[in-house]
């Protein structure tokens, strides 16, 4: 077996039952890391001392037949902005650049007890917040699947190393699709839990030594080349670490075994925000038919009333307002003139500038209809299906300009979150799966969302589409 083109389960399996030693795999993804990541800039922190270490000391247990944990051996990967002992974390921030972690972040703390081995970290961009993963410290991380175009962001390292065979398994962060958008773009799944289903602790931003100001809408969740890997990874990271009061100490339960028939399935094709390109709607539809033919029942469907532009304004000006705590007043008025801008982000970051508390309270009381709409929507149905983004990898570009899609111009950020925005906004589980290709040949992910706190479920129903579905893409130039 090449243990590069493995999954993270088959990969534990295999090290458990003695066909394959940590060193051996841990070694496999190293070299294979020398060979193709170069140009591509996908990990930006290789730790092959502490990676081998890791890898031999899990041999040496797995000899002594200790109780092996869920990952024992595996080789893994980290997003920069997170904490791992003894490496930088710089969320690509160059004030930050010198920045050595003391302590593992709580989710790095809980892989490394599972038996995870470290490969090292994985590219940003400057404080994960864009969809490009340019990083003014470490440079720019290129889509394997087209050097011209974006891999996503901000896990769009990432998602390349995932993609490309460099990781089996990868942890990210999303607050406004930033384990999703990547998952779509490289032709991988993804995860992004319930908001608090995985606690944040040592993930920059926020800054360190500042005050916590990231406490809505943010998750951290797993990439990887199938479901079984998103589900092992979130029984491990999952669950209140006794640092943040948000997190509640809800169980996962089991992952129900489910069928196709009779399952419930609303589709989003396209929103009112931002239509999707030709390519993304053809898959939309050709994945419902898959499911239909399946036994699903199948409709297209949205929460009643559902207004998608006040959502996405106050997802956004929650959003800014997080981010805008602490700047000084000085600096908030230079956007106080940008209140009538075309571009809704603008506006947005305007808003925020002149934020009063009355204000802030008022998007949240928004933020909880939406989440009351929503909920009760997926009463009706088992899963919602919809478009990660509204088109495949687009050319890397400036974010000053617009994006186009099928030729239509829409404002950069406002386009590159219009679907990404509602689950973070509302807190729901949501899945990544790859299911087809633009014309170009770029992969199409859509995304299943489940109820809040309903993560086992939606896992259930992802493994039904995943069956119905081509085994996870290999980037052409990265199949050996």
């Amino acid at each position: 077996m090449n243990p590069c083109f493995e999954t993270a389960t088959r990969l534990a399996r295999a090290i458990r039952n003695g066909r394959l030693s940590s060193v051996e795999a841990t070694q496999a993804h190293l070299d294979r890391i020398a060979r193709v990541n170069g140009p591509l800039k996908a990990l930006v922190l290789v730790d092959e001392a502490g990676a081998m270490k890791a890898a031999r000391a899990a041999d040496r247990a797995r000899g002594k037949g200790k109780d092996l944990a869920a990952l024992h051996g595996v080789p893994i990967t980290i997003k920069e902005a997170f904490d791992v002992a003894g490496l930088k974390t710089t969320s690509s921030h160059p004030p930050l650049a010198d920045n050595v972690a003391r302590e593992d972040a709580s989710v790095v703390a809980r892989l490394r007890a599972a038996g995870a081995v470290i490969l090292g970290k994985t590219n940003v961009p400057e404080l994960c917040a864009d969809f490009q993963t340019d990083s003014p410290i470490f440079g720019t991380t290129l889509n394997p699947w087209d050097e011209t175009r974006t891999p996503g962001g901000s896990t769009g390292g990432g998602g390349v190393a995932v993609a490309t065979r460099l990781s089996p398994l990868e942890i990210g962060s999303d607050i406004g699709g930033s384990v999703r958008n990547p998952a779509h773009f490289n032709g991988i799944f993804s995860l992004k839990p319930t908001e608090w289903r995985v606690p944040g602790r040592g993930h920059v931003p926020d800054l360190p030594g500042t005050t916590r100001s990231t406490r809505y809408m943010g998750t951290f969740g797993p990439l990887a080349r199938s479901i079984d890997d998103l589900e092992l990874a979130l029984r491990i990271i999952a669950g209140p670490d006794g640092y943040e009061t948000e997190a509640a100490p809800v169980p996962l339960g089991p992952t129900p075994k489910i069928a196709a028939k009779g399952l419930r399935i609303a589709v989003l094709t396209s929103n009112p925000l931002v239509p999707v390109s030709a390519a993304t709607a053809s898959v939309v539809e050709a994945t419902a038919r898959l499911l239909s033919k399946a036994g699903a029942r199948v409709k297209q469907a949205q929460p009643e009333g559902l207004d998608w532009q006040q959502g996405w304004d106050d997802w956004s000006d929650l959003f800014q307002y997080m981010i805008q705590s602490e700047k000084p007043l000085a600096e908030r008025e230079r956007h106080f003139d940008r209140l009538e801008s075309p571009d809704p982000t603008r506006r947005s970051v305007a808003r925020a500038a002149r934020l009063s508390m009355a204000q802030f309270f008022a998007v949240l009381d928004r933020r909880d209809r939406i989440v009351r709409q929503c909920e009760t929507f997926l009463d009706d149905y088992d899963a919602w299906l919809m478009p990660v983004m509204p088109d495949a990898a687009f050319v890397r570009q400036s974010q000053k300009l617009p994006l186009k899609v099928d030729g239509v111009e829409h404002p950069y950020f406002f386009a590159g979150t219009a679907y990404n925005f509602l689950a973070n906004l509302t807190g729901q589980p949501s899945i990544v799966l790859p299911c087809g290709f633009s014309n170009e040949g770029l992969p199409i992910g859509l995304q299943l969302t489940g109820k809040r706190w309903g993560e086992a479920k939606l896992l259930g129903i992802a493994k039904v589409l995943e069956k119905l579905l081509p085994p996870c893409p290999v980037p052409p130039s990265f199949a050996s």
